[in-house]
């Protein structure tokens, strides 16, 4: 992805969402590497890794948050009404920013994580269902209009 600024969101299809989705792995792993640094956990003989693991990870955590506002801006100033595949690559940050906000609610043991877990799944979903309503009416009417003929 290129770095471009908030104003080179009106060119490309949803894709640049990717980067968000990047920080919400990131988070997701880390959440799941702390939880396993429990001294309950599988890895519980590395409890010293247990507090620094938990502070990266509430870090990337206010950095996943952090990039939404900007891509929700980007779609606000510069919408997309038209399917394209690429949208998908909305969907999935969505979806993954709710699961991670959730997995690290309970890691961490921030119910307003949670809260605001919840809040993101069920937009995630709602998305992901308009999103397949856009593919299947693309799908209609014959498939994208860049695809070149096989043969």
């Amino acid at each position: 992805m290129h770095a471009r600024p908030v104003a080179g969101r009106a060119v490309g299809a949803g894709d640049h969402w990717v980067a968000g989705g990047a920080l919400s792995i990131s988070t997701l792993a880390g959440a799941k590497l702390t939880d396993a640094c429990d001294p309950r956990g599988p890895l519980g003989w590395l409890p010293v890794l247990h507090g620094p693991l938990r502070t990266v990870t509430l870090v990337l955590l206010v950095g996943s948050l952090a990039w939404l506002p900007v891509l929700v801006y980007a779609e606000a100033r510069w919408p997309r009404a038209r399917y394209d595949i690429r949208r998908w690559a909305t969907v999935f940050p969505l979806g993954t920013t709710a699961v991670t906000c959730l997995v690290v609610a309970a890691t961490a043991g921030l119910p307003a994580v949670e809260t605001l877990g919840r809040v993101l799944l069920w937009i995630a979903v709602t998305l992901w269902l308009l999103t397949a309503v856009g593919a299947a009416r693309q799908g209609d009417r014959g498939g994208s209009r860049d695809r070149k003929p096989s043969g």
